[in-house]
């Protein structure tokens, strides 16, 4: 017994350590971005913004409250003054110059490397069954108007030229046990193959065999579920609003709790002949359906549609409040958009659009790894830790950490014992109304681009 606890203790340390090691790594350049430069066959000239500085700045300027390139360049000259360094000029565009020419492929393998770690740190008491549970989702994201911009995300149809922001599509894939955010895929808001499921299958084969899918209704199709178990991947979502499903039919596995069999439609246009050819005629599915009760409101019945079979091993009780965790991905992707201001993205080339993408969600990792941290040392699960109590609070303290000063072991432990302070409550069924009580400003809405509307007021004056 003492045995077993002893490395339970070394486990749990381990895990600890990694997730300190990732946030205090990314605290400063790391030489972890040099070996992916060199993977990528990347040359560069040593200088003040070479990438492992650049990508360390453009990280640190996501998570910061205030996102300009001004205030990231006031935090780079104060370090460099404090490390006894020369200060660097306060114009922005060697800063700028330097992101742009960094490849967008270091940026997608930095958000890799960031994932990998947070995944190496997961407790198994926080795994289902002992296997891993992804989650996705996706949504929308603007971005400044330009038309490099407008070229390759185009603003909605409905909207006048230039009145209007360009506009893109993206699904995220998430961790459930860590929160971290694994790789994404974008695509213009309209036109074909730029919906959910079709990003989502350009990602599929990245999914590691052997995990369990968390999605909506929108994803529960035969296409991704045969998919999906062709290549070893669980799917648990709602089932689709256009199935018709009769309890009465099917194999019973139990109250309300059926086997029945998904047959292959026929091939849809975006499917070449050979990969239609490839998937099963058929496919065994699993649906069950239970009650959703909510103090105040009406039951509401759920019906999931799943690859889980097994009925013994996995019991419609512990589904049932499994899928109940995809919620996690809302709050994940809010916490994205809003408290991270990703929502709108500042960058003017789609290049740097795509750069900036992944620097939010290396930082948005950076942080998750600092609750998991937190959630180590202090024996919490992260799902009950604030996301934003620990962005704020690896903000105050980053600064501190990243003059590695002789008390930065105890200011270390001081930022974890913050964070697991601010914890959130757990709100099953929670529902509330989309709505503001805020009023907005009386102001006529733009229908005609700014420019010709500035020269015809500066004329009538």
């Amino acid at each position: 017994m003492n045995d077993q606890s002893t490395d339970s203790d070394f486990v749990v340390q381990s895990n600890l350590q990694r997730a300190s090691s990732l946030v205090l790594d990314l605290l400063l350049p790391h030489k972890n971005v040099a070996l992916i430069c060199a993977d990528l066959q990347y040359k560069y000239r040593n200088r003040i913004y070479n990438p492992m500085v650049t990508v360390w700045l453009f990280i640190t300027q996501v998570i910061s409250a205030d996102h300009s390139c001004q205030q990231t360049l006031t935090r780079f000259n104060a370090w460099r003054v404090a490390k006894g360094l020369r200060r660097v000029s306060s114009a922005t565009k060697a800063y700028c110059t330097a992101r742009s020419k960094l490849p967008e492929q270091l940026f997608a393998r930095v958000l890799e490397w960031t994932s990998q770690q947070c995944e190496e740190a997961t407790n198994s008491a926080w795994l289902f069954k002992g296997r891993v549970v992804d989650m996705v989702d996706g949504w929308t994201v603007t971005m400044a108007d330009t038309p490099e911009n407008q070229k390759e995300y185009p603003q909605q149809k409905s909207q006048k030229p230039g009145c209007g922001f360009p506009i893109a599509r993206m699904i995220g894939l998430f961790s459930l046990p860590t929160g971290a955010i694994q790789f994404n895929a974008l695509a213009p808001y309209q036109g074909k193959q730029t919906g959910e499921t079709s990003l989502l299958r350009t990602v599929l084969d990245r999914i590691s065999r052997g995990r369990i899918l968390l999605a909506d209704r929108y994803y529960a199709t035969f296409w991704l579920l045969a998919l999906g178990e062709t290549r070893g991947i669980d799917l648990v979502a709602r089932a689709h609003q256009l199935r018709k499903i009769d309890f009465r039919k099917g194999l019973k596995l139990g109250y309300l709790d059926q086997l029945v069999v998904y047959h292959k439609p026929q091939r849809p246009a975006w499917m070449d002949q050979d990969e239609y050819d490839a998937l099963p005629n058929l496919i065994f599915v699993r649906h069950l359906k239970y009650k959703v009760h909510q103090k105040g409101f009406r039951s509401r019945e759920i019906v999931l549609a799943t690859t889980l079979l097994d009925a013994e091993l996995y019991t419609a009780e512990e589904l049932a409040e499994l899928y109940r965790k995809r919620w996690q991905v809302e709050l994940h992707i809010r916490s994205l958009k809003t408290q991270m201001q990703m929502e709108h993205l500042r960058c003017k080339s789609p290049q740097m659009v795509r750069k900036e993408i992944h620097c939010h969600m290396i930082g948005f990792n950076l942080v998750r790894a600092a609750m998991l941290a937190s959630a180590l040392k202090h024996g919490l699960c992260p799902t009950t830790l604030s996301f934003k109590g620990a962005m704020q609070a690896l903000e105050e303290f980053a600064a501190c950490l990243r003059l590695r000063s002789g008390r930065s072991v105890q200011q270390w432990d001081n930022l974890l014992e913050t964070i697991s302070e601010l914890s959130v409550g757990d709100r099953p069924g929670r529902k509330e109304e989309r709505v503001i009580k805020r009023r907005p400003k009386n102001y006529k809405l733009m229908k005609t681009p700014r420019n010709p509307n500035r020269n015809r007021y500066a004329t009538a004056a």
